[in-house]
């Protein structure tokens, strides 16, 4: 079976898409957006919440918002940001709630080779003594 070709606009939708992707791939970045989820805040009080240097924030906030991602006004002498697709907030909720999932799946496959494991070394004593 013969795949179809991508199409301009469906590859420029994968390219938006890896944009956002890329842009989240930071856990600052992360924290930046669950903070502005919260409402809009200027950069003296993300300084103050993240402790990350005044250069570095620039920086995450900047690729945000190439990403389209975060958005800035000014206020006098004060730089204020919000989130500029209020959905994201949706998305790494949802990311998170894999993660868990998968993390909780490990936990409970760990517990179980544990378990399995403290059973033979038991059985193997048990031998040994009897």
């Amino acid at each position: 079976m013969k795949e179809s070709p991508i199409n301009g606009q469906t590859r420029r939708l994968y390219e938006l898409q890896a944009e956002i992707c890329s842009a989240l791939a930071h856990p600052i970045r992360l924290q930046i957006l669950d903070l502005l989820s919260e409402g809009e805040k200027n950069s003296s009080q993300l300084l103050e919440i993240l402790k990350i240097p005044k250069a570095n924030l620039s920086q995450h906030l900047s690729v945000l918002k190439d990403a389209g991602l975060a958005n800035t006004r000014r206020e006098g002498l004060l730089h204020f940001f919000s989130v500029a697709i209020p959905q994201i907030k949706d998305v790494c909720t949802l990311v998170k709630r894999v993660l868990n999932e998968k993390l909780t799946e490990q936990e409970r496959i760990a517990f179980e080779v544990k378990r399995d494991l403290n059973k033979t070394q038991l059985s193997k004593k048990k031998g040994i003594i009897q």
